[in-house]
């Protein structure tokens, strides 16, 4: 009895985590809420693999992740790109190369002229290679002219102009997409890992293969929705404070029938 409800206890202990860090992440751009996915099995004889049969609640993998997509904000900002789809964009650490997935399009350009996200990962295209975007140009007399806009059409396509009326593209912002997005690992920071779960990344570009359209001047929220979280988060303190009532009852019952 007592394993499990101490399993019961573990269950709404993960469940107060994963809700509390929905509702402070419901601000976020790009972030995807979880839930608890809990495997329930009071049956003794049941042979099902990866339960834990007999002992209750059993927490077979922390938290899913809820992929639905996130209501799209205007910014009007260039830099700013949200995907309608499926597809996330590609990120890499400056410093070992780790790629993560993020659907937080919230860019910068660093001092180098390299598209990053707001935590200096780099944004890759859809061959795995940064993309640069001179802040200004310098031509064959030595003049030099600043750049005037950035315009990114929905396939992801980048087209620079500048002062001096002269146009370059400089390529895709690449995307991916899995056979299952739901098994991949949160890495912080709205960004995500690939597991055997997840699957490897399946790389392109936007409005091809189902990846999705990208949205310039957009971005992600969310789709945490704080009132439906509030409700959830009252049931896990219940759930919570009942397992614990119950586990205290049988620790004391248990002590007086062995006395």
């Amino acid at each position: 009895m007592i394993p499990t409800i101490q399993n019961a206890l573990k269950m709404a202990t993960s469940e107060l985590n994963i809700v509390t860090n929905n509702i402070a992440n419901a601000g976020s751009t790009g972030f995807k809420r979880s839930d608890g996915n809990f495997l329930h099995s009071y049956a003794e004889d049941i042979p099902i693999p990866g339960l834990n049969v007999g002992f209750g609640v059993v927490h077979e993998v922390p938290r899913r992740s809820d992929n639905k997509q996130g209501a799209l904000k205007v910014t009007n900002n260039s830099l700013d790109l949200a995907v309608s789809g499926v597809g996330m964009f590609i990120t890499a650490n400056k410093d070992d190369g780790g790629i993560s997935f993020t659907r937080d399009g919230s860019f910068l350009i660093d001092r180098e002229g390299v598209l990053t996200t707001t935590d200096q990962r780099l944004v890759l295209n859809e061959n795995g290679e940064r993309i640069v975007i001179p802040p200004q140009r310098v031509d064959a007399n030595g003049n030099v002219t600043l750049l005037d806009t950035i315009q990114i059409n929905n396939r992801g396509s980048i087209r620079l102009a500048y002062g001096d009326g002269s146009i370059f593209d400089v390529g895709n912002v690449g995307l991916a997409r899995f056979s299952n997005i739901a098994g991949l690992k949160p890495a912080g920071n709205a960004q995500f890992v690939v597991t055997e779960k997840s699957g490897p990344a399946i790389v392109g570009v936007p409005m091809d293969d189902g990846y999705g359209q990208v949205i310039q001047g957009h971005l992600e929220s969310s789709n945490a929705v704080v009132t439906d979280e509030l409700v959830k988060l009252m049931r896990a303190q219940q759930a919570y404070a009942g397992s614990s009532r119950l586990l205290q009852a049988a620790v004391e019952m248990s002590k007086r029938l062995t006395s």
